[in-house]
């Protein structure tokens, strides 16, 4: 359960600083080598790399925006729910999905030339990453919060595959969707939302942290966190944390964001005193996401946000009517 909650709600022990890379413009052309300096010490790429391996969803969803398949992949999306997300569909076809029991040697199988980690990996698992690191090229993380603003990604990426000008361009095209979003539903500014993981009969999983990678999304429309969760989250600077199901009231906000492990818990969360008094429930603005949706939400990429606006648009229109 600790694994899964770590997941889903991407409570990372990220211990990267601020990455730096360095391209002089002699070697664009000529594919000369690239330095990424990360905690772990520099990280040299020589090349541009042709075999990827990556270790996350956000790593898979930036590689694929390029057009870049990697060789092989874990994906914390597919290893919760048994499928890919919807948003990456079949373009993994072809691609390895990598098993975590056996990681190292069918890292090593896939004969990488650059391997893309997510920022725990140095401290959740340390041998693995030491083993892995001599592999190939191994970055893990970009920055030092708690999940990788997914515009580093997207540099980065574009640096190692002397690709900027494509970087570029897709971080321009999802900031366009996003600004058209909030052209079209201007009444979202100032507007509160509640985002909730009913992950067992009896608690619920909440994030309130306005800087929290989850509230990156609501932040670009000029939404705010539930009054009552940022409440909490201002007194004991806990970013994320469970509420009790006598809790529900916490919730209280223009727009619910929700899923749940099972329907059954959906289910029954809809029953929890209280529940049906939501702003939000009364207003019929609730967003009824998947596991998987949540995710993409937790952990934002230039796939998933395009995907999460057109899911997220029908609750936000009840808000603003």
């Amino acid at each position: 359960m600790k694994t899964v909650l770590a997941l889903v709600a991407g409570l990372l022990a990220v211990v990267l600083t601020v990455s730096a890379c360095s391209a002089p413009d002699e070697d664009e052309a000529s594919g000369g080598p690239i330095q990424v300096n990360t905690a772990q010490g520099p990280v040299t790429v020589k090349g541009t790399p042709k075999r990827i391996v990556t270790l996350g969803a956000q790593w898979i969803d930036t590689a694929l925006a390029f057009g870049v398949k990697p060789v092989a992949y874990l994906d914390n999306i597919q290893i919760l729910t048994g499928s890919p997300s919807p948003w990456t569909g079949d373009k993994l076809q072809g691609s390895t999905a990598l098993d975590p029991e056996n990681l190292v040697a069918q890292i090593a199988k896939a004969e990488p030339d650059l391997i893309l980690a997510e920022g725990y990996m140095p401290k959740s698992q340390p041998e693995n990453f030491e083993k892995i690191r001599k592999i190939a090229p191994t970055i893990p993380g970009v920055t030092g919060q708690q999940v990788d603003p997914w515009q580093d990604l997207v540099a980065l990426m574009g640096t190692l595959l002397r690709q900027d000008g494509k970087a570029k361009e897709i971080t321009a095209g999802v900031n366009n969707q996003i600004a058209d979003f909030k052209k079209e539903l201007p009444g979202l500014a100032g507007k509160t939302y509640a985002m909730a993981y009913m992950y067992s009969a009896d608690q619920i999983q909440v994030m309130a942290d306005p800087n929290d990678g989850a509230a990156y999304l609501f932040n670009e429309l000029g939404m705010k966190v539930a009054p009552k969760l940022l409440a909490q989250f201002e007194k004991t600077k806990n970013p994320r944390f469970p509420i009790s199901t006598e809790n529900v009231p916490m919730l209280d906000a223009d727009v619910l964001i929700v899923t749940a492990n099972t329907p059954a818990l959906k289910s029954a969360l809809r029953k929890l005193p209280g529940y049906s008094e939501l702003e939000s429930v009364r207003s019929g603005a609730v967003a009824d996401l998947s596991v998987a949706d949540i995710s993409g939400l937790n952990q934002p990429t230039p796939l998933a946000i395009p995907y999460l606006l057109d899911e997220l648009k029908p609750a936000f229109q009840k808000a603003t009517a």
